[in-house]
């Protein structure tokens, strides 16, 4: 889609020995996760109970490990007693850190769910405006190596903004999710 979205001639595979496949491949990975870490897609949302590290940070309590298919960290929830979630209030303090063996989550939360956008590699759960504005996203990236036109380049672009905001919506309009809002005595301490 890309390739034709420029005016170039299609290819079969990723693959393939031609330069225009060369230039998708270099680009689509990165890409893809770009376009999916901009938004909370639902079909890439996963919530998952994360297990403490066996050692504890300095300044916090507890430590996780970063959900090892997550391409963006959108919440944290603290599991309640209950067995009910707690979502973390903005001003709960959490840092996500990094070590020899990857990311990191510090809290002191000691149970705690992950909201998260997940690394989707199979294109048969995009839906099709994420492919619409995936496609656009990878014509940009590779327009101008294969066409050496900026206008087609600027184009692209264009259009990848354009779709991923419609894109963006009609997810958000599927959804019916009501964040919670602070109290305003506790959001007056804040301001």
């Amino acid at each position: 889609m890309a390739l034709s979205r420029i005016g170039e001639s299609p290819i079969e595979a990723l693959s393939e020995a031609s330069e225009a496949a060369r230039r998708c491949n270099q680009f689509f990975e990165h890409d893809r996760r770009v376009v999916l870490r901009r938004y909370p897609w639902p079909w890439a949302t996963r919530r998952v109970e994360l297990a403490a590290m066996v050692d504890s940070p300095q300044d916090y309590l507890y430590a996780y490990r970063y959900p090892a298919d997550c391409c963006y960290l959108r919440k944290i929830y603290s599991v309640l007693p209950d067995g009910h979630l707690r979502p973390l209030p903005e001003f709960v303090s959490y840092q996500i850190v990094s070590d020899a063996g990857g990311m990191i989550i510090y809290t002191n939360e000691p149970r705690v769910i992950a909201e998260y956008t997940a690394d989707i590699k199979d294109a048969e759960m995009f839906d099709e405006q994420f492919c619409e504005a995936l496609s656009w996203k990878l014509a940009s990236s590779i327009a101008f190596k294969l066409t050496g036109n900026a206008q087609i380049v600027q184009m692209a672009t264009n259009e990848y903004e354009r779709l991923f905001l419609y894109a963006a919506a009609d997810a958000e309009n599927e959804q019916n999710v009501k964040t919670p809002e602070l109290n305003t005595f506790i959001a007056a301490r804040f301001v």
